[in-house]
């Protein structure tokens, strides 16, 4: 479950970058820390209006790359093919934005290098997914040897109780040591400016702690 987690949670990030792009050359330090805040706050948030003026799009364009990515990542879990009913895939996908809305980061100040720019960003690790996976085992165990529960109803039996213990965590929800991570702004033959895709996940390798 943990291996699961660990791939999917940076999709939506990874994947919003596909239309998060800054066209132009006159970019400063100060746009640079407003790009990175920006991307940030649409793609973990869902806030989207400082994005749609850095970027010259719209906010219903940003709402619908980020809901195919939030989509995107309750599909990856695999659910549907243990079964799971269309209303607790529906749980999920709103569970998995609330996660996301949760996350703490601070983004610092720009510092211009040889053309690009490099903006630390602090993430606070959040710790809801640490143990998850033991914990369900043995809660899962425990019911299963309690009630008897029919082997064709195990997996829905699991896919609840990961709901329930990942709502529970998030109730109470508590946060790491903060880290320090290096956002690359860099400028393409094309003149768009973007930030790399392997940046982003190392944002959120900081922003989830998955072990």
């Amino acid at each position: 479950m943990n291996a699961i987690l660990k791939r999917n949670v940076s999709l939506a990030m990874a994947a919003m970058m596909a239309l998060m792009l800054f066209t132009g050359c006159g970019m400063k330090p100060d746009d640079a820390k407003a790009y990175v805040q920006a991307t940030l706050d649409a793609g973990y948030k869902a806030d989207f209006g400082e994005y749609a003026k850095i970027t010259d799009s719209s906010e219903e364009e940003a709402k619908k790359l980020f809901d195919n990515n939030i989509d995107t990542v309750t599909n990856s879990l695999g659910f549907s093919a243990l079964g799971a009913t269309e209303e607790t895939t529906e749980k999920y996908r709103e569970l998995l934005k609330e996660i996301f809305s949760k996350v703490k980061y601070t983004v610092g100040e720009a510092k211009e290098t040889d053309g690009s720019f490099e903006v630390e960003v602090k993430a606070e690790p959040m710790e809801i997914f640490s143990g998850i996976q033991d914990e369900l085992i043995e809660k899962l165990q425990d019911k299963v040897a309690e009630s008897g529960v029919e082997e064709d109803e195990v997996n829905q039996l699991a896919i609840d109780m990961l709901y329930d213990l990942l709502s529970e965590k998030l109730a109470e929800v508590s946060y790491g040591e903060a880290q320090s991570v290096t956002v690359h702004v860099t400028k393409d033959s094309n003149n768009v400016w973007n930030i790399t895709e392997s940046d982003l996940q190392a944002v959120d390798a900081a922003l989830f702690n998955i072990e």
